[in-house]
Protein backbone atom coordinates (compact mmCIF):
# COMPACT_ATOMS: atom_id res chain seq x y z
CA UNK A 1 0.00 0.00 0.00
CA UNK A 2 1.78 3.50 -1.04
CA UNK A 3 2.11 6.43 0.87
CA UNK A 4 -1.25 8.16 -1.32
CA UNK A 5 -3.67 5.63 -0.78
CA UNK A 6 -6.10 5.12 1.49
CA UNK A 7 -5.72 3.55 5.08
CA UNK A 8 -8.64 0.94 4.20
CA UNK A 9 -7.80 -1.95 6.20
CA UNK A 10 -8.56 -1.05 9.64
CA UNK A 11 -11.98 0.05 9.80
CA UNK A 12 -13.35 -2.59 7.28
CA UNK A 13 -11.35 -6.01 9.04
CA UNK A 14 -11.28 -4.78 12.95
CA UNK A 15 -14.37 -2.64 13.22
CA UNK A 16 -16.11 -5.58 15.47
CA UNK A 17 -13.03 -5.65 17.59
CA UNK A 18 -12.49 -1.79 17.75
CA UNK A 19 -16.64 -0.97 18.93
CA UNK A 20 -16.20 -4.45 21.30
CA UNK A 21 -13.87 -2.46 23.11
CA UNK A 22 -15.21 1.34 22.99
CA UNK A 23 -18.45 1.11 22.74
CA UNK A 24 -21.80 0.24 24.91
CA UNK A 25 -23.40 -2.63 24.01
CA UNK A 26 -26.38 -1.28 22.73
CA UNK A 27 -24.07 -1.07 19.65
CA UNK A 28 -24.15 -5.16 19.48
CA UNK A 29 -28.12 -4.74 19.90
CA UNK A 30 -29.11 -2.93 17.12
CA UNK A 31 -29.50 -5.77 14.54
CA UNK A 32 -30.19 -2.71 11.49
CA UNK A 33 -27.17 -0.95 12.17
CA UNK A 34 -25.26 -4.15 11.82
CA UNK A 35 -26.75 -5.17 9.00
CA UNK A 36 -26.24 -1.78 6.97
CA UNK A 37 -22.92 -1.57 8.56
CA UNK A 38 -21.61 -5.12 7.13
CA UNK A 39 -23.58 -4.35 4.01
CA UNK A 40 -21.95 -0.75 3.42
CA UNK A 41 -18.42 -2.53 3.48
CA UNK A 42 -19.82 -5.33 1.05
CA UNK A 43 -20.52 -2.41 -1.12
CA UNK A 44 -16.98 -1.08 -0.55
CA UNK A 45 -14.94 -3.96 -1.27
CA UNK A 46 -17.19 -4.59 -4.41
CA UNK A 47 -15.83 -0.66 -5.15
CA UNK A 48 -19.64 0.18 -5.09
CA UNK A 49 -18.79 3.98 -2.92
CA UNK A 50 -21.63 5.79 -4.07
CA UNK A 51 -24.18 2.98 -2.39
CA UNK A 52 -21.76 2.36 0.20
CA UNK A 53 -21.60 5.80 1.15
CA UNK A 54 -25.70 6.01 1.15
CA UNK A 55 -25.34 2.92 3.54
CA UNK A 56 -22.75 4.70 6.09
CA UNK A 57 -24.75 7.75 5.91
CA UNK A 58 -28.13 5.85 6.89
CA UNK A 59 -26.76 4.35 9.86
CA UNK A 60 -25.77 7.99 11.19
CA UNK A 61 -29.19 8.59 11.57
CA UNK A 62 -29.52 6.66 14.77
CA UNK A 63 -27.28 8.83 16.17
CA UNK A 64 -24.77 6.20 16.83
CA UNK A 65 -21.27 8.19 17.53
CA UNK A 66 -18.81 5.16 16.42
CA UNK A 67 -15.77 6.44 14.74
CA UNK A 68 -15.05 3.63 12.70
CA UNK A 69 -18.45 4.31 10.71
CA UNK A 70 -17.32 8.06 10.31
CA UNK A 71 -13.75 6.70 8.78
CA UNK A 72 -15.40 4.49 6.65
CA UNK A 73 -17.64 6.40 4.98
CA UNK A 74 -14.97 9.27 4.46
CA UNK A 75 -13.44 6.55 2.32
CA UNK A 76 -16.10 5.91 0.62
CA UNK A 77 -16.93 9.79 -0.03
CA UNK A 78 -12.89 9.78 -0.55
CA UNK A 79 -13.59 6.92 -3.61
CA UNK A 80 -16.51 8.23 -5.21
CA UNK A 81 -14.94 12.47 -5.39
CA UNK A 82 -17.09 13.55 -2.20
CA UNK A 83 -14.24 15.12 -1.29
CA UNK A 84 -16.11 17.44 0.87
CA UNK A 85 -18.15 14.89 2.42
CA UNK A 86 -14.69 12.69 2.71
CA UNK A 87 -12.79 15.87 5.27
CA UNK A 88 -15.86 16.23 7.39
CA UNK A 89 -16.79 12.21 7.98
CA UNK A 90 -12.49 11.90 8.84
CA UNK A 91 -12.40 15.13 10.82
CA UNK A 92 -15.63 13.63 12.67
CA UNK A 93 -13.86 10.27 12.95
CA UNK A 94 -10.65 11.98 14.44
CA UNK A 95 -12.83 13.92 17.10
CA UNK A 96 -14.79 10.69 18.24
CA UNK A 97 -11.33 8.84 18.21
CA UNK A 98 -9.54 11.41 20.16
CA UNK A 99 -12.40 11.49 22.86
CA UNK A 100 -12.06 7.69 23.30
CA UNK A 101 -8.23 7.80 23.52
CA UNK A 102 -7.86 5.21 20.06
CA UNK A 103 -5.35 5.80 17.63
CA UNK A 104 -5.56 8.35 15.16
CA UNK A 105 -2.68 7.47 12.78
CA UNK A 106 -5.02 6.64 9.73
CA UNK A 107 -7.51 8.86 9.96
CA UNK A 108 -5.02 11.26 10.31
CA UNK A 109 -3.51 9.92 6.52
CA UNK A 110 -6.43 10.10 5.32
CA UNK A 111 -7.24 13.37 6.23
CA UNK A 112 -4.30 14.58 4.85
CA UNK A 113 -5.12 12.96 1.33
CA UNK A 114 -8.46 14.35 1.13
CA UNK A 115 -7.53 18.02 1.98
CA UNK A 116 -5.31 18.07 -0.30
CA UNK A 117 -7.48 17.37 -3.14
CA UNK A 118 -9.55 20.51 -1.93
CA UNK A 119 -9.40 23.19 -4.19
CA UNK A 120 -8.33 26.77 -3.50
CA UNK A 121 -7.83 26.04 -0.02
CA UNK A 122 -7.34 28.88 1.83
CA UNK A 123 -3.98 29.78 4.17
CA UNK A 124 -3.82 28.99 7.56
CA UNK A 125 -1.51 30.26 10.10
CA UNK A 126 1.18 28.04 11.57
CA UNK A 127 0.12 26.87 14.61
CA UNK A 128 2.80 27.57 17.56
CA UNK A 129 4.86 24.24 18.15
CA UNK A 130 4.34 24.59 21.88
CA UNK A 131 0.35 24.20 21.07
CA UNK A 132 1.08 21.46 19.21
CA UNK A 133 2.85 19.32 21.86
CA UNK A 134 0.30 20.57 24.12
CA UNK A 135 -2.22 19.29 22.35
CA UNK A 136 -0.38 15.63 21.45
CA UNK A 137 0.08 15.48 25.39
CA UNK A 138 -3.68 15.73 25.74
CA UNK A 139 -4.62 13.85 23.55
CA UNK A 140 -2.63 11.18 25.03
CA UNK A 141 -5.74 10.25 27.50
CA UNK A 142 -9.16 10.02 26.40
CA UNK A 143 -11.25 12.78 27.62
CA UNK A 144 -13.21 10.18 29.73
CA UNK A 145 -9.58 8.84 31.27
CA UNK A 146 -8.65 13.05 32.00
CA UNK A 147 -12.14 13.32 34.09
CA UNK A 148 -11.51 9.92 36.08
CA UNK A 149 -8.02 11.25 36.78
CA UNK A 150 -9.79 14.70 38.20
CA UNK A 151 -11.97 12.48 40.22
CA UNK A 152 -9.72 10.82 41.78
CA UNK A 153 -7.66 13.77 42.38
CA UNK A 154 -10.72 15.35 44.18
CA UNK A 155 -10.59 12.70 46.48
CA UNK A 156 -7.42 12.14 47.32
CA UNK A 157 -6.83 16.14 47.71
CA UNK A 158 -9.75 15.61 50.50
CA UNK A 159 -7.84 13.05 52.12
CA UNK A 160 -5.25 15.05 52.40
CA UNK A 161 -6.76 17.69 54.06
CA UNK A 162 -8.46 15.50 56.26
CA UNK A 163 -4.83 13.99 57.71
CA UNK A 164 -3.41 17.44 57.41
CA UNK A 165 -5.93 18.59 59.91
CA UNK A 166 -5.33 15.09 62.13
CA UNK A 167 -1.62 14.84 62.02
CA UNK A 168 -0.61 17.69 63.83
CA UNK A 169 2.64 16.23 64.26
CA UNK A 170 3.94 16.02 61.01
CA UNK A 171 1.61 18.66 60.33
CA UNK A 172 4.68 20.58 57.82
CA UNK A 173 4.73 17.08 55.55
CA UNK A 174 1.29 17.28 55.09
CA UNK A 175 1.05 21.06 54.27
CA UNK A 176 3.57 20.33 51.43
CA UNK A 177 1.21 17.23 50.22
CA UNK A 178 -1.69 19.76 49.96
CA UNK A 179 -0.11 22.28 48.47
CA UNK A 180 1.52 20.00 45.93
CA UNK A 181 -1.85 18.24 45.26
CA UNK A 182 -4.15 21.41 44.91
CA UNK A 183 -1.31 22.34 41.86
CA UNK A 184 -2.09 19.10 40.77
CA UNK A 185 -5.28 19.24 41.05
CA UNK A 186 -5.47 22.65 39.11
CA UNK A 187 -3.16 21.23 36.07
CA UNK A 188 -5.83 18.65 35.51
CA UNK A 189 -8.85 20.83 35.79
CA UNK A 190 -6.44 23.14 32.68
CA UNK A 191 -5.89 19.75 30.98
CA UNK A 192 -9.24 18.14 31.18
CA UNK A 193 -10.93 21.04 29.82
CA UNK A 194 -8.55 21.53 27.13
CA UNK A 195 -9.71 17.75 26.23
CA UNK A 196 -13.03 18.98 26.19
CA UNK A 197 -12.54 21.81 23.99
CA UNK A 198 -10.54 20.04 21.33
CA UNK A 199 -12.96 17.05 21.15
CA UNK A 200 -16.37 19.44 21.05
CA UNK A 201 -15.02 22.48 19.07
CA UNK A 202 -17.69 25.11 18.91
CA UNK A 203 -19.00 26.15 15.29
CA UNK A 204 -16.40 24.42 12.89
CA UNK A 205 -18.15 23.23 10.25
CA UNK A 206 -17.11 22.42 6.54
CA UNK A 207 -18.14 22.95 3.04
CA UNK A 208 -19.73 19.54 2.07
CA UNK A 209 -21.06 20.50 -1.69
CA UNK A 210 -18.52 20.79 -4.67
CA UNK A 211 -18.41 24.24 -4.98
CA UNK A 212 -20.26 27.35 -3.59
CA UNK A 213 -19.80 31.20 -3.13
CA UNK A 214 -19.21 33.35 -0.60
CA UNK A 215 -21.42 36.24 0.18
CA UNK A 216 -20.69 39.60 1.25
CA UNK A 217 -24.73 39.50 3.12
CA UNK A 218 -27.12 36.75 3.83
CA UNK A 219 -28.25 37.23 0.15
CA UNK A 220 -27.63 35.44 -3.14
CA UNK A 221 -27.59 38.85 -5.16
CA UNK A 222 -25.04 40.61 -2.89
CA UNK A 223 -21.65 40.65 -3.41
CA UNK A 224 -19.55 37.44 -4.38
CA UNK A 225 -16.10 37.37 -2.06
CA UNK A 226 -14.73 34.75 -3.40
CA UNK A 227 -15.43 30.98 -4.49
CA UNK A 228 -15.74 27.96 -2.10
CA UNK A 229 -14.96 24.54 -2.90
CA UNK A 230 -15.91 21.05 -0.84
CA UNK A 231 -13.81 20.03 1.91
CA UNK A 232 -12.56 24.10 2.68
CA UNK A 233 -12.98 24.00 6.69
CA UNK A 234 -14.50 27.22 8.74
CA UNK A 235 -15.75 28.11 11.56
CA UNK A 236 -19.72 29.56 12.14
CA UNK A 237 -20.14 32.62 14.21
CA UNK A 238 -23.40 33.64 13.21
CA UNK A 239 -26.83 32.73 11.26
CA UNK A 240 -29.80 34.06 9.73
CA UNK A 241 -32.43 32.28 8.57
CA UNK A 242 -30.95 29.81 6.38
CA UNK A 243 -27.62 31.72 5.82
CA UNK A 244 -24.64 31.30 8.29
CA UNK A 245 -21.89 33.75 8.54
CA UNK A 246 -18.50 31.63 8.36
CA UNK A 247 -14.70 32.43 9.12
CA UNK A 248 -12.24 30.65 7.14
CA UNK A 249 -8.48 30.02 8.31
CA UNK A 250 -7.31 33.09 6.42
CA UNK A 251 -9.41 34.97 8.98
CA UNK A 252 -11.66 36.04 5.80
CA UNK A 253 -15.57 36.08 7.21
CA UNK A 254 -18.83 35.90 4.68
CA UNK A 255 -21.46 34.35 4.39
CA UNK A 256 -23.19 31.06 2.85
CA UNK A 257 -26.24 28.88 2.49
CA UNK A 258 -26.52 27.34 5.84
CA UNK A 259 -27.21 23.32 3.21
CA UNK A 260 -23.62 23.91 1.73
CA UNK A 261 -21.98 23.50 5.22
CA UNK A 262 -21.79 21.10 7.64
CA UNK A 263 -20.95 21.57 11.81
CA UNK A 264 -18.89 18.81 13.83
Amino acid sequence: MTGRQLKIFWPIVGMTVMISLCEPSWVFANDSFQMRFRQANQYFQEKKYDSALQLYESCMEGQMDVPDLYYNAGCAAFESRHIGKAVYYFKKALLLAEWRGLPTGDILHNLHLAEQQVKNRPESLPSLFFVDLWLQFVHSLSLNAWAWLLLASIWLLSLIFILRQSQKGQQKLWEYAFRAAVVWLILLVGITFSAYRSTHPRGEAVCIVPETNLYAAPDSQSQVLMPLSGGVSCVVIDTAGSWSKIQLSNQVTGWVPSSTIRQL
